[in-house]
């Protein structure tokens, strides 16, 4: 790894083999470039948002989650930021209707606020304009309500076992690791339901592909963080730094998962094509999905058919049907996918499963009431796909968990045009950051809203409320892809879990009784300390 490149070279400090070879050339080199880059801004760009109707705004050297909450409550629901880019943050839900909704087409694409020179890169999440339409339809079938049936028993047997190996601490009298489980938990479904893998990682130690599943993106020491703070602000010189460049060290995937997952995949593809020729049928899953669009891909490529207009945005302007879109996808965008989807979707649901436990330990009156509704409504050893659709207070729960706690706290759009709203003008070029956890949290829509409160999410509650005020999996043509996969494999282990054990804070878990979580990073959810949770068996 380039951390440690300067050791494996020279001991000798002084050297200029050392200096080009460790950390500290890199750190030197980004900071001279960076210098550069913001005296070039200063000097040719005098544009402000005050033109647009905007009220600008600076924020320091600190966490986006921590510095919009700050300047929201200075300035209120819109500010606007100038870092590079000019950027618009709001939470008016006016405005983010236009924005995420009706004029969804000229906010298709997000902010590149991640940036990585490996094929993650070509994950649909970070995937512009015309690629984004094209992944998306491939990708979206896997999803729908009547694939999400084939997976009830995948689910199903992993949350029995989730359960025996929480039965098991609770017989010990261990505390438990809620995120080291929930996430193994979460593995295997997504690397069984999604791709045909079987990890059998829950309740063990970490294998190698446990490992580099937790761990493809990076985990950044104290320094690395606040230096990566001042490139995410400043994301056009972190992409020219990371993919122009080459600056591996500020590169947010690790290049070693990259390899070992691009061995794992090829390898299935391989299998799997040797069933097709075999004239055996291959599993009914998202890789097979993704499989079919590279043979696609593969086929137009050898008939040298390609239109033209596939392969640039024009088609967005003259408004051609997704439907008439190529499902064709290359190699590389095949593994990029797969990457992206088997973080995306352990690490999010873990994480809100994660919370929803240590919520149901702090609140022990909505814990019970979720044991009494499940004993009321399922029947068997197992819930049923219908039976599940019959939870209503454990599903209130879960989003008040999401409410709460979204593990995507923030999300972006980018203007392809100008557009005016009221008083307001979101110029082209512009980005609009939409802070998720502040919609969440904010006092308009949620009176009280620090208030664990599931009851908000009743019908009759929800009946006042605007839609838009809960967007956990954001919101409109580009929502979370894997949201009823999400809530499936949530409700599925609450199912199980709350019918077998209790949970509880006390002065050995953590946090301890009376305590609270604290929030880190501006990323996806993390807790500054590892929730540990005690577990009794249900007398």
């Amino acid at each position: 790894m380039m951390e440690t490149a300067g050791a494996m070279e020279s001991d000798d400090p002084t050297s200029i083999t050392w200096l080009f070879s460790s950390v500290s050339y890199y750190l030197l080199l980004t900071t001279i470039l960076a210098a550069i880059y913001l005296i070039y801004n200063q000097v040719t760009d005098s544009e402000t948002w005050e033109k647009y109707g905007v009220k600008q705004v600076t924020m320091g050297l600190v966490e986006e989650r921590d510095g919009y909450k700050k300047l929201l409550e200075e300035h209120g629901d819109t500010f606007g930021l100038k870092r590079g880019t000019m950027f618009l943050v709001t939470k008016d839900l006016s405005i983010l209707r236009e924005v995420m909704v009706k004029d969804f087409n000229n906010f298709t694409d997000r902010i590149g606020h991640f940036n990585t020179d490996t094929v993650v890169s070509k994950g649909v999440f970070f995937l512009q304009g015309q690629d984004w339409r094209r992944i998306r339809q491939i990708i979206t079938p896997s999803f729908s309500s009547g694939k999400l049936k084939h997976s009830v028993q995948t689910v199903d047997e992993r949350a029995i076992k989730l359960t025996k190996i929480l039965e098991d601490y609770a017989r010990k009298s261990k505390l438990v690791p809620v995120k080291d489980l929930t996430s193994q938990y979460t593995i295997e479904i997504i690397a069984k339901t999604a791709f045909g893998l079987d990890t059998d990682c829950l309740g063990k130690e970490d294998n190698e592909f446990t490992n580099y599943y937790k761990t493809i993106f990076k985990s950044r020491g104290r320094v690395m963080s606040k230096v990566m703070l001042f490139f995410y602000r400043f994301k056009a010189l972190h992409k020219f730094l990371v993919k122009n460049l080459k600056v591996t060290l500020l590169d947010g995937v690790r290049s070693d998962a990259v390899s070992y997952f691009k061995g794992i995949l090829k390898k299935s593809i391989e299998e799997r094509k040797g069933l097709q020729q075999k004239g055996q049928e291959p599993p009914s899953d998202l890789l097979q999905n993704f499989l079919q669009a590279n043979i696609a891909e593969d086929q137009i490529k050898q008939e040298e058919s390609t239109p033209e207009d596939w392969q640039s945005n024009s088609t967005l302007a003259k408004g051609l049907n997704w439907d008439k879109l190529p499902k064709t996808m290359s190699e590389e965008e095949l593994i990029g996918q797969s990457m992206l989807i088997m973080f995306a979707g352990f690490d999010t649901t873990a994480t809100t499963l994660m919370t929803c436990l240590y919520l149901l330990a702090k609140h022990k009156d909505a814990q019970e009431k979720v044991y009494k509704e499940i004993e009321s409504i399922v029947r068997g050893a197992s819930p049923t796909y219908e039976e599940l659709g019959q939870l209503t207070y454990m599903e209130q729960v879960i989003n008040e968990t999401l409410r709460l706690y979204p593990p995507a706290p923030i999300m972006s759009r980018l203007a392809a045009e100008s557009r005016t709203y009221g008083s307001i003008t979101v110029p082209k070029g512009a980005g609009v950051m939409i802070p998720i956890f502040a919609v969440l949290k904010d006092p308009k829509n949620y009176p009280d809203p620090e208030k664990y409160d599931p009851d908000r999410f009743s019908d009759e509650n929800k009946a006042k409320r605007d839609p838009m005020a809960f967007m956990p999996f954001g919101y409109g043509p580009r929502n979370c892809i894997g949201m009823r996969l999400a809530y499936l494999e949530l409700k599925i282990a609450l199912a199980h879990i709350i019918r077998k054990v209790t949970f509880e804070l006390n002065e050995q878990t953590e946090p301890k009784k009376g305590e609270d979580i604290v929030i880190k990073g501006h990323g996806i959810l993390r807790t500054e300390k590892p929730i540990k949770l005690a577990v009794k068996i249900r007398g």
